[in-house]
Parts: C-alpha cells; structure tokens; sequence
C-alpha cells in the first residue's frame, strides 16, 4: 500500500517560539506535508524550510490579520472549515488555540496535538463561558487528542472532557549541551515578549538586587520592555542559535517567570547543564526539579522571584544532574514516539517516511 498522504495544521505562522520548534520537529517526520494555517507572514518565518508549502486561509488577505488581532478570533473556526482536506489520509493539527476545528472527511485520521488550550477561553467567565460551550462542540471533530504535558492532558480532560496521550516535546541534545567552566556571571531570559511571559517581573526582580540580566526575544512589548533597559539590563533581540547556545551554557541561571504549559527553554538551559528559576506552575512542576535542578518560586510577582534570587546565591547545582534531567526530554524520543503514536492510530499501515 502506498504511504499516507498528510497536511498539518498550525494556527498561524507569524512568530517564532517553542510551538514553531515543535512544528519543525513534526516537519521532519513529514518533510512533504504541506502546512495549512490561518496567516503566514514570510518576513517572520524565515526559520521554515525553504521546501515548505504553507497554505494560508483566506483570512491571510484581511487588514492586520497577521498580528493576530482578538477581532478576527470568533472567525477563525468559519475561516478553517473552508480548507479542503479530501486528498489526505491523515491531519495532524499542532495547535494552542484552534486545532481541533478543522473539517476533515470521513475515513481521514485527524489527531490534534495541543501544547495549550485557548488561554483566552480558559479559564474564563462570563460572557466568554458562551463561546467555552461553543469551542466544546468543536472538540469533537479530531479522532484523538495529544497532549505536550500532564498540564495540558489535564485541561483537555476537565474543558473538553476527551482523553489525550502524553508526547513530549524535546530537545536536540547533541547542540545544547555544557562547557567546562561557565562563567555564570548573568541571567537570562529567553521569551517571547509578549504580556502573559511576564519578562518585566524578571527585569524588576534583577533590578532590585543590582543583578545582569540578559534577555532574548522579540514581541509587541519589545519597546515598552527596552525602557528598562539598563547597563544590567540587556535586550539582545532576535539571535542565532550558536549564540542562544553558548549564552544558556555560561549564564548562572535561566529566569521563567511565566506559567508555561511545558517550556522548551527550561529543557534547553538544564541540557546546557544550567539551572532553572521557574514559576511554581503548569510544566515546570514536570521538568524542573526544585532545589536538584533548579528553584522554584511559589507567587507571580517581584518578591517572589527576589526570594528565589536570594536562596539561588547560596544553593549549589550540579551541571550533570541539570543535564541528566534534560536527556528525559530529547527531541529523538519526542520524534520517535510522535511517529510511532501516529503509526498505531493509523490501522492500515505504517508509516516509513
């Protein structure tokens, strides 16, 4: 029999964070399937093989699509019923908002992997727990559900009430690893400045203490965060990833002051053989190991991450153990076991890339 057609799905290819890392792992799994998504801006997807064929809604061509604006949200799901699916044996949606709305025919496989449930939606009250019943409804139309953590296995069980299995994401292992003799002179952030990462608690937590900080990323709040900026207090941008390597390897810890439903980056730091600060919540709890490979910190605020910054002066971490955590979250067993889910929901046959 002949290999399974397959199309992924993604929300929208307009950024770059640990979700697009994510897709490109899937990418290599299914180097010919084509990406459907709601926009793709191709100034910002730079990081996409060259081969890739995205396929964007028709949404793509509306006025400030691509900045994902909350105005457009009630159409997405109208908008991607539009796509047509009927050549493909298999859709594979990788998704934080809208991935499980997709209309695929009968007899195609449709799995959506979710790395977090629409954090607009949920939680959420009244009059947004109108649209909860109607994204609910949604959640019917994929055959099964994955899940990147037990922090999002356990949303799509209490919001959706589907059962999903457990994949998780990981890291290429063979670039991220230690240095002899770190400098550990700073911390680092490494975020997507956006409100929810909230990347100013770590800047003011440093600020407080007289601590260098180095943050990488870009986002909406790039120039409101910049005012802080500080001969401490460093924004680096968009960088390379030798560059991101050889900071995670040398700096005294990573700074996670945001609640991740996973968080790739504490994943990268620890297999870098760094230790991790992280907020007490969602997927650190199953990735950072308080006081082995790192600390976390209990309230999402300043004090809080200054107490934490104050016990990390006198706490000692073993770069091994850091890297021995880490080797539980390999991109080769993420990729391993994604094809492998995928080849045992797929009765037919198995699939040989």
């Amino acid at each position: 029999m002949n290999t399974p057609k397959v199309a992924l799905f993604y929300d929208w290819l307009n950024q770059w964070g640990g979700a697009e890392r994510v897709l490109l792992d899937i990418l290599k799994i299914f180097p010919n399937a084509p990406v459907y998504t709601l926009v793709h801006d191709p100034d910002k997807t730079t990081w996409l093989p060259s081969n890739t064929k995205i396929i964007p809604s028709f949404l793509n061509n509306f006025p400030l699509a691509k900045k994902n604006l909350p105005l457009y949200a009630p159409l997405y799901p109208i908008v991607l019923e539009q796509f047509d699916f009927s050549d493909f044996d298999i859709v594979i949606s990788t998704s934080t908002t809208v991935g499980h709305c997709l209309l695929t025919p009968p007899g195609t496989l449709y799995l959506a992997y979710f790395h977090n449930l629409n954090r607009r939606l949920y939680p959420a009250k009244f009059p947004l727990n109108l649209y909860q019943n109607i994204d609910k409804i949604y959640s019917s139309r994929p055959d099964y559900f994955l899940a990147s953590s037990k922090n999002v296995q356990n949303k799509i069980k209490k919001f959706y009430h589907q059962p999903s299995k457990l994949i998780y994401p990981g890291v290429d292992l063979s670039k991220f690893t230690p240095v002899e003799h770190p400098s550990g002179n700073y911390f680092l952030v490494v975020s997507r400045l956006v409100p929810h990462k909230k990347v100013d608690l770590a800047i003011k937590a440093c600020q407080k203490l007289n601590l260098p900080l180095k943050i990488v990323g870009t986002g909406r709040q790039f120039s409101v965060l910049k005012k802080y900026q500080t001969k401490n207090i460093q924004f680096l941008g968009q960088i390379n990833q030798s560059k991101l390597i050889s900071l995670y390897q040398n700096c005294s810890a990573l700074l996670c002051p945001q609640h991740e439903d996973f968080g790739l980056t504490a994943i990268e730091a620890m297999a870098c053989g760094r230790p991790v600060i992280a907020y007490a919540k969602g997927g650190f709890l199953e990735t950072v190991i308080n006081y082995q490979t790192g600390l976390l910190f209990s309230h999402q605020n300043i004090s809080s991450l200054v107490s934490a910054l104050k016990k990390f002066k006198s706490a000692n971490f073993d770069p091994k153990v850091c890297r021995h955590q880490a080797q539980k979250f390999s991109q080769k067993s993420f990729m391993l076991n994604f094809k492998r889910t995928v080849n045992k929901l797929w009765p037919r046959q198995n699939i040989t890339s």
